[in-house]
């Protein structure tokens, strides 16, 4: 699910310089992963690992297209690129040992899943501010 999600989402998303509705849509769909996850495991159990896979996938090459559609030089580019990147591996690295400790705290992986649902959301809001007519203002 990664490899075709790594495929496919640049392509959908360079159909349009606003890359907000494909962010949108795969934090969305990264929801319903954990929301399946957690509220029905015993049903459809392919298909939330699958949505996770997919939106995974998809998630990393778009986070490397709308940081390099902020500038138009190439080394600031590459150089905001390597920040986002490094912050987003930091992330992704303290994810799973937060997760072990609040499944350890509580006895169950649910509250993690929730939790990162909740940051989910969170980035739905920062996604609907990435507004490409105003990136300019942004960059000194």
């Amino acid at each position: 699910m990664e490899v075709l999600s790594d495929l496919l989402t640049p392509a959908i998303a360079n159909r349009s310089r606003d890359r907000r509705v494909v962010l949108v849509v795969l934090l969305a769909l990264i929801m319903a992963g954990f929301c399946g996850l957690i509220l029905s495991p015993q049903h459809l159990s392919l298909l939330w690992p699958c949505l996770l896979g997919l939106v995974i996938g998809g998630l990393f090459p778009l986070s490397l297209i709308v940081s390099l559609d902020h500038l138009d030089n190439p080394q600031r580019a590459g150089g905001l690129t390597a920040f986002v990147q490094g912050i987003g591996y930091l992330i992704a690295g303290l994810s799973p040992l937060i997760a072990g400790l609040i499944g350890n705290r509580f006895g169950r992986f649910e509250w993690a899943w929730w939790s990162l649902t909740g940051v989910m959301a969170l980035m739905i809001l920062m996604v609907l501010r990435f507004d490409p007519r105003h990136y300019a203002q942004h960059i000194p």
